[in-house]
């Protein structure tokens, strides 16, 4: 019985295929990596631009605030009707004109104290007719989108007095100046009496004796000015020394009181306010006899 084997010859071309077989499969191996490598970095490069554009969105309100100043959209809606004013205070008078309710202005600046002080202002632009001044900015007066005190500090001069109250005379009331005349008790004296109005010193009562413009050394004692309004007691003031003013004075009337840029009757006394006065002046002479007074309704504007 014979076997047949391969030939030793043929074994070693046949171990020497089986290596090179062996040798080729990690050669197709390493051949996939680049790709995944390919993917890997495109996957890195987008990774920068999707973490920074959160933080480019997130660091936009914070640049806003930090700006604290006017922006194209920076707005303030008037909650009520609202003085545009020439300065940060009601001590700047006339007003340039008044703002209605709801109307839209852009804010400009800020005075924590205006004049008179105890009161914050804005200084804004209307938004229609352009115009810039200065509006009480309280939480009762405007509602903004930014915050008015963190805008600039705007500096402001100091206002001119306001102008005079315009008054005149509405209706004459009872009284003896201007009638004639009257008489002493000893039939030679006549004495009478004027009202001089002011814009300045308001009013002037002149009392003359024979003619002549009459004092203290003429037997005049003093001059009583009583205002009213409804009957209210408004004012009062007794002037002992020519000339008899409303407001006093020694050699010159004084004008009206002026405090904190408002007018009054009286210094520490309240605000003027416009309306019907009934204004009363009684002069109290040496001589009993002769009955001097004045009286009438007098109208008072503000500018």
């Amino acid at each position: 019985m014979s076997i047949n084997f391969f030939p030793r010859w043929m074994t070693l071309p046949f171990l020497l295929m089986l290596t090179i077989l062996a040798c080729g499969t990690p050669s197709s191996l390493t051949s996939e990596p680049p790709e995944a490598t390919a993917t890997q970095d495109a996957q890195t490069e987008s990774i920068p631009t999707e973490t920074l554009q959160p933080t480019t969105t997130q660091s936009t309100p914070t640049d806003i605030s930090a700006q604290a100043t006017i922006t194209p959209s920076s707005s303030c809606t008037l909650l009520r009707e609202l003085n545009l004013r020439y300065g940060p205070g009601t001590a700047y008078n006339p007003r340039i004109r008044l703002l209605p309710v709801n109307s839209i202005v852009t804010p400009l600046g800020f005075a924590p104290n205006g004049i008179p002080p105890g009161r914050s202002w804005a200084y804004v632009q209307d938004i229609t007719t352009l115009d810039k001044g200065w509006i009480s900015a309280g939480n009762q007066d405007i509602s903004c989108n930014v915050e008015v005190a963190s805008l600039e500090l705007v500096a402001f001069g100091t206002p001119v007095p306001p102008p005079l109250p315009d008054t005149s005379q509405a209706s004459p009331g009872p009284g003896t100046c201007g009638q004639g005349g009257v008489f002493s008790d000893n039939g030679i004296d006549v004495y009478d009496c004027s009202v001089a109005f002011s814009a300045d010193s308001f009013i002037q009562f002149i009392i003359t004796k024979n003619g002549v413009e009459a004092g203290k050394a003429d037997g005049v004692q003093n001059v009583n000015f009583s205002v009213t309004k409804n009957n209210d007691p408004i004012y009062d003031h007794t002037e002992n020394n020519a000339p008899y003013c409303i407001f006093g004075g020694d050699n010159a009337c004084s004008s009206w009181p002026l405090e904190d840029y408002f007018y009054k009757w009286k210094s520490g006394g309240a605000v003027l306010e416009p309306g019907v006065y009934t204004i009363s002046i009684t002069p109290t002479l040496d001589d009993f006899s002769v009955n001097l007074f004045w009286s009438a309704d007098v109208t008072v504007r503000l500018p």
